[in-house]
């Protein structure tokens, strides 16, 4: 008959090494938010900076709208691709910090009564909406940059098309 309980010991090292995984997932997430803050605020003053640059242009559309509003398309484009890479790669390491966890979780049962969900210490405590709960938490955050990127290649194609038909 296998044993649930374990060494003092052994309990607090694995009760270590489930902090160490959490403070990871919280540094990670941390990251995450800070990213896509420094992101949105970026993408405020490019769509800002680029209404203001089209409204002065729009009286007599012309090269300007090449110059300035164009350019400001292409950085907005570029910093959402750069942007849509750096948030994905930041997902993909906190999932792993979660897999990390759940298998700890998995392996220790002593550790049962440090997870938020209700288990007896023989059942593993594993949640199964917790992958579930961490994917749609994240949806904004990994569609956001692709949202940008649609609405960067929009509003090219808008410059484009107002210097081409006011050329003609």
């Amino acid at each position: 008959m296998a044993e649930t309980s374990c060494d003092p010991e052994d309990h607090a090292e694995n009760g270590r090494r489930l902090a160490g995984y959490r403070q990871e997932i919280h540094f990670e997430g941390q990251m995450l938010s800070s990213r896509l803050g420094e992101y949105l605020s970026a993408q405020s003053f490019l769509i800002i900076a680029y209404a203001s640059s089209m409204s002065a242009g729009w009286s007599k559309p012309g090269i300007f709208l090449l110059l300035v509003p164009l350019p400001m398309t292409l950085l907005g484009l570029v910093l959402s691709i750069d942007a849509q890479r750096s948030i994905k790669s930041s997902y993909q390491v906190i999932d792993r910090w979660h897999d990390r966890q759940n298998e700890l979780m998995a392996e220790k049962h002593d550790l049962s009564s440090y997870w938020p969900t209700r288990s007896d210490h023989k059942d593993a405590p594993i949640d199964p909406t917790l992958k579930t709960t961490f994917y749609q938490g994240t949806r904004f955050a990994t569609r956001t940059p692709w949202i940008f990127i649609v609405t960067w290649i929009y509003l090219a194609s808008v410059s484009i098309g107002l210097f081409v038909t006011h050329r003609a």
